[in-house]
């Protein structure tokens, strides 16, 4: 009797394993939902629309993550984002990615996650690599760790990882760590800079219901201050793609020596939503004025345009460069923020009889995709 009942523990044990249900003991790494919440982190958000907002995103995300490192299926987490409103679903994507690392009992490595992770699902990659650098953040990673870590990925998109891994440590850790700052400045050359408009997101977060809070806590980042400006103005606009008004309001606020940088946010906020679900998007963008949509639409071409052309010079600087280029262009043809399309003559126009009331690029044209 004693052999059966041995035998079929074996066999119950052996199939538990093959078929995944040992990963239910990484229940113990999940984060709550409750926990998670705008009441419980204390962040300062106040109006009753954004609480639930931000309380949805939250939930999605650690649901994501949770699912991702312990269900036996490794499809549970895209199952479950398939499931939920276009609005929360890139939220719950970085929250899957954020649990590659633990699902895969913490073996890291950059082309099986770019293969499995990024490749399948193109229109969340974004997502993916903000997700993988969480995690870096999570961990409090070193800076030669996450250097490392990031080596291999795509050398644009690799950049993310940093903007993930400032947003994380920011997030979790900015109330209670004053010494922040100098640890995320151990990051060399662009990194730091990157990682430092993932800080601006994560103080969109702690802070988006004071603005004069917001902006105190970005004068205080001295002269990485533009880079945190333009990580608030993704979040603003990627948080709020179905009332992009908000963040027009709260780009109202930004002190002028740091619009340029929260507009080129907005862009890549745009940028980001529009490839979600393009569907969704173009329905959000359809309630708002037409010099509106038409700032919108020409920003997310060029800044399609500059990374194509970044990526034809495979510079080690691509990332800068991308950022800086689209900064220039919306600084020079889109009235802030995402007003309308300035009416625009280069010089050429001129020379060859354009006059001046011919203006080659004109806010009343249609802006194709």
């Amino acid at each position: 009797m004693t052999y059966f009942v041995f035998m079929a523990v074996a066999c119950a044990c052996t199939y538990g394993a093959i078929a995944g249900w040992w990963r239910f003991a990484f229940i113990a790494f999940a984060i709550r939902p409750r926990r998670m919440t705008v009441a419980r982190l204390g962040l300062a958000v106040e109006d009753s629309d954004d609480v639930r907002r931000v309380d949805a995103i939250l939930r999605c995300f650690v649901t994501a993550f949770n699912r991702a490192i312990a269900r036996p299926r490794a499809s549970s987490w895209i199952d479950y984002c398939d499931t939920i409103p276009a609005l929360h679903r890139p939220f719950a994507h970085e929250g899957g990615a954020l649990g590659y690392t633990l699902r895969r009992l913490f073996r890291y490595d950059p082309i099986h996650f770019e293969q499995t992770i990024v490749r399948p699902r193109p229109e969340f990659r974004y997502l993916y690599y903000v997700g993988l650098g969480f995690w870096s953040g999570l961990r409090r990673h070193s800076a030669g760790r996450l250097a490392e870590i990031t080596d291999r990925l795509d050398p644009l998109h690799r950049f993310l990882c940093f903007d993930g891994y400032g947003f994380a440590r920011t997030f979790f850790e900015s109330r209670e760590n004053p010494a922040l700052p100098s640890e995320l400045n151990r990051l060399e050359g662009y990194r730091r800079n990157a990682a430092y408009q993932g800080v601006g997101r994560a103080l969109y977060f702690l802070y988006m219901g004071e603005p004069d809070l917001l902006v105190s806590r970005i004068r205080a980042l001295g002269d990485y201050a533009a880079d945190a400006a333009a990580g608030v103005g993704l979040a603003a606009v990627f948080v709020n793609p179905d009332r992009l008004e908000a963040a027009q309001r709260l780009a109202a606020q930004i002190p002028s020596e740091w619009q340029a940088h929260f507009h080129l946010g907005m862009c890549f906020g745009l940028k980001a939503r529009s490839i979600n679900d393009l569907g969704q998007f173009e329905r959000d963008l359809s309630r708002l004025p037409k010099a509106v949509q038409d700032a919108a639409w020409a920003s997310i071409r060029e800044c399609d345009r500059i990374e194509l052309l970044v990526r034809s010079e495979s510079d080690p600087d691509g990332y800068k460069n991308w950022r800086a280029r689209v900064t220039a262009w919306m600084s020079e043809r889109i009235e802030y923020p995402l007003k309308s399309v300035r009416e625009y003559r280069p010089a050429f126009a001129a020379e060859n009889g354009g006059g001046e009331g011919k203006p080659a690029f004109s806010r009343t044209r249609r802006i194709g995709r």
